[in-house]
This record gives C-alpha cells, sequence and structure tokens, in this order.
C-alpha cells in the first residue's frame, strides 16, 4: 500500500519533491520586510504594465462604447458603468504603441482620483500582484516623449510601472468645465 505522502522511488520524483521543497519555503526575511505596493497587471500590445491598486475602482469587460466625434486620437469613447458615463482612454498613443482593433476580449480598467474617473483600455488582465518597490528599477532609453511622463519604473518580469496619478492629473487627460 502506497501513503499520499511517501517518499518517491525514482530519481526525477526525488528532483521534483526536492523543488517543490524549495518553493514551498518562505520569502526571506528582506523579502517579507521590503517595502511593497498592490499593483494590478494587465497587457497591451504584448508589454506587460501595473497601476497602484490605490486607483483602481473596477475591471470590466468593454462593451456597448459609444465613440463621440470630435474628441482626441487617445478617447475612444465613452461607456455606461452601473449609471454612471465613464470615458475610455487608449494608452497606446501615449505609449508609442501600435493600435489593434478592438475584440470582445478587451477589458477596461477603471481609475479614480485626483478628482477625476475614466478608464483605461487593457488587452489582458492578469490580476492583482504585490511588488517589492526596492525592485523597481529605471525606464529603459528607448522610452521617450509622453510615455516617460507617465511612467515610473521596470519591475523585473518586465513590469512597467504606470505613474497613476500622474495619468489622472495629465491636462491632456483633464475635462475642465468652463464656469458662466
Amino acid at each position: 500500500m502506497t501513503g499520499l505522502f511517501q517518499q518517491p522511488e525514482c530519481e526525477d520524483a526525488n528532483i521534483l519533491l526536492e523543488r517543490a521543497r524549495c518553493l514551498a519555503e518562505p520569502l526571506g526575511q528582506k523579502e517579507k520586510t521590503g517595502e511593497g505596493l498592490d499593483v494590478l497587471t494587465f497587457w497591451l500590445n504584448g508589454e506587460r504594465y501595473c497601476v497602484s491598486m490605490k486607483y483602481v475602482r473596477e475591471v470590466t469587460l468593454l462593451r456597448a462604447l459609444t465613440t463621440l466625434p470630435g474628441t482626441p486620437d487617445f478617447i475612444l469613447g465613452i461607456i455606461s458603468i452601473r449609471g454612471r458615463v465613464v470615458s475610455v482612454t487608449d494608452l497606446r498613443v501615449f505609449f508609442n504603441l501600435p493600435r489593434k482593433g478592438l475584440s470582445d476580449y478587451n477589458k477596461i480598467i477603471v481609475l479614480s482620483g485626483e478628482g477625476m474617473e475614466f478608464a483605461v483600455l487593457a488587452d489582458q488582465v492578469d490580476g492583482v500582484s504585490h511588488q517589492i518597490l526596492s525592485h523597481l528599477g529605471p525606464l529603459p532609453e528607448t522610452i521617450s516623449g509622453i510615455g516617460k511622463d507617465f511612467l515610473e519604473g521596470v519591475f523585473p518580469g518586465p513590469l512597467m510601472l504606470i505613474k497613476t496619478e500622474a495619468v489622472l492629473s495629465h491636462p491632456k487627460l483633464v475635462v475642465r468645465s468652463a464656469q458662466i
């Protein structure tokens, strides 16, 4: 009779068991105590980006997008989310990424803060992870223009951290109403 936790007999099984033990060990003390940030990770044109969960209101499928004439090229349109009208922004324009067509799989990430609320388009959303801030490296030299203003740095992976507060308060994205 073989038990569930019986030692494996073959060499491959021993290797796999040792790997499992190593992976099951808790993180080192430095990793546990390092200052971190909870982020939502998503994809744009095959590149991974993340935003601080502090600014994420919700994530949903892109449905019933209404385009608006006369808006800048980075505004895809507006959608209604439970009775709220939210504009949808395509960050590809700011990061100089090629545009792709929309699909049924696109998601939107509703960001809120700095007195603003709008959604950004994502090809795919991976989920929430915890990143150690000491692992944040500088931006690559190849990033320039307004995209550089919107990016904080790069975590290993690579995973680019978006300066969400800069996006939410950028003059091109802020709509100010005139007083009468």
